[in-house]
């Protein structure tokens, strides 16, 4: 268990605090954007606009690929946590817009997924990844960040097994 003494270092009291707090926000900010009212024609347009982002066969590589895309763009020190805010209102904002389309009220939609194993991994990537953005941004500003450095390199490792995992178990629900 000394492995688990070594994990507390890399991720201290402070960090595990605010990866909680981003993991709340980020919930939160996806249901926000779940519960847009849009009409027909505009739910129909926000679909369209997706549709132009997601391959016509959805597989697991794809699902992995966009995902990784998505957690890498929100690691980016500073500004990456301000684009993730904007990833996962857009994500709520398509499962509003799909709600609309089967008659189910968004933030509903997302509960429902929110069930499933692979909603959990892929925000605790996020998460992780947006906590990260934050000390990264912090690092540069303060001046060490070696340490930084150590915990970027756990953290795409974490972030690449965890969005793989979820892309298998999202492609076998999808199916």
């Amino acid at each position: 268990m000394k492995w688990i003494a070594e994990v507390r270092k890399v991720f201290p009291p402070a960090w595990r605090r605010l990866f909680f707090f981003v993991l709340v926000g980020l919930v939160l900010i996806v249901l926000i954007g779940s519960a847009v009212p849009l009409d027909e024609v505009q739910a129909r347009e926000v679909l369209k606009q997706a549709q132009d982002i997601i391959p016509e066969t959805i597989t697991t590589q794809a699902i992995f690929l966009n995902n990784v895309r998505a957690a890498l763009i929100i690691m980016i020190p500073g500004v990456g946590a301000i684009l993730g805010g904007i990833i996962i209102y857009s994500t709520g904002l398509v499962f509003g817009a799909a709600g609309e389309t089967l008659g189910i009220f968004g933030p509903g939609l997302i509960l429902l997924v929110g069930l499933t194993p692979f909603f959990w991994l892929e925000f605790l990537a996020y998460s992780a990844s947006m906590t990260q953005s934050l000390y990264v941004g912090y690092g540069i500003y303060r001046g060490g960040v070696r340490m930084e450095a150590i915990r970027t390199v756990l953290l795409v490792f974490f972030v690449i097994l965890s969005l793989l995992l979820g892309a298998f178990l999202e492609i076998l629900f999808i199916r």
